[in-house]
This record gives structure tokens, sequence and C-alpha cells, in this order.
């Protein structure tokens, strides 16, 4: 299966143009980004293997800035760099989001089997693009609306929170403020 989403990104200039292919458990998402944050022009690409909507590892590469940024994790909830070194201060968080992009919410949303109303904890791997650092943070989201053809979450973290839309294959349609689907 293969699924196309771009999204326009309303807090700067740019567009993200995501696709993701899955088979049987496996999926793997490559993006594309331009986009300008604080005066400076990006372009953005990112690769993610997943198993199960579970980060297996994740590349991004800051191609006019020549800076990338590789990490993997096990089963276990432990981090590597693209050396194998472990980064002990990712222990235990399970997925990455990457702040640049709206499909890593799609993570622990598609993961989980949600109950209206019945908040979800997560520890996160917090990428900050352009600078490429790393913060283990706990997120929460809860399911507060469930339609048809779309469900909205509650989404909080220790320095933010928003509403997100959700299509039925819990791609993202609306981040207020911050990302908005086009296709």
């Amino acid at each position: 299966m293969k699924q196309i989403a771009v999204w326009e990104n309303k807090k700067s200039t740019g567009s993200e143009f995501l696709e993701v292919k899955s088979s049987e458990d496996n999926s793997i998402a490559k993006s594309s980004i331009i986009s300008i944050e604080n005066d400076t022009p990006l372009k953005i690409e990112y690769k993610i293997e997943l198993t199960n909507w579970f980060t297996k590892n994740v590349k991004i590469d800051l191609l006019n800035l020549g800076k990338s940024l590789y990490l993997e994790s096990n089963q276990n909830h432990q981090w590597f760099d693209e050396h194998g070194n472990e980064i002990t201060e990712l222990s235990g968080a399970i997925d990455i989001d990457i702040s640049c992009s709206p499909f890593t919410n799609s993570l622990p949303i598609n993961r989980v089997d949600w109950r209206l109303n019945k908040p979800q904890s997560f520890l996160m791997v917090y990428i900050k693009v352009p600078e490429l650092t790393l913060k283990k943070v706990e997120q929460v989201y809860t399911l507060i609306k469930e339609e048809k053809d779309y469900q909205m979450f509650d989404y909080r973290s220790s320095s933010f929170q928003s509403t997100i839309q959700v299509d039925k294959d819990g791609l993202v349609i609306e981040y207020p403020k911050l990302f908005k689907r086009k296709y």
C-alpha cells in the first residue's frame, strides 16, 4: 500500500511531500521538506523505517546545510547513533517527533486502540530542526472526537497544547497554526 500526503507549513513558509509504503507490519516513510526556519532556507529529507508503527530507525538530512542525523531503536526502547553508540538519555522513549513534520504525530496515533476521552502518554525523542538536537519528552494524546472519516485528538506536552485532526489512516489533516494537509 502506498500513501501520499502534502502539507503546508502555516508557521513559516514551506511545504512537505510525504510518501509511505507499507507491507504487512513494516512501513517506510520518505519525505522532502522545503522550509524557512529562523530566516534560514532549508531543504530537508527524512526516512523512517517502522514496524507496527514503532520506529526502527530514522535518517534526517539537511541537504543545504550539510548536516544529518541517524538514530536507531531496538525493542527495549534503547536508542543508538550512526556508530552504534547508545544514547542513554533517550532510553525508554518509544517514538520520534520531528519538529518540522506533522507525520510523526501519526506514529502513536496509529499504534494505539483509542477510546474516547482516555489520555495516552508517550515518551518521545523530540528532534528539533534545524539544530538536530535530541530531547526525551512526554506527550499526551486524547481522542476527543471520532467520525467516519476523521478523528480529533487533544495533544499536550510540557510546553505546548493543540488539537490535531487526522484522517481514517491516522495522517494529519490539520494541526492548527502549524500544518494543513493539501493532498
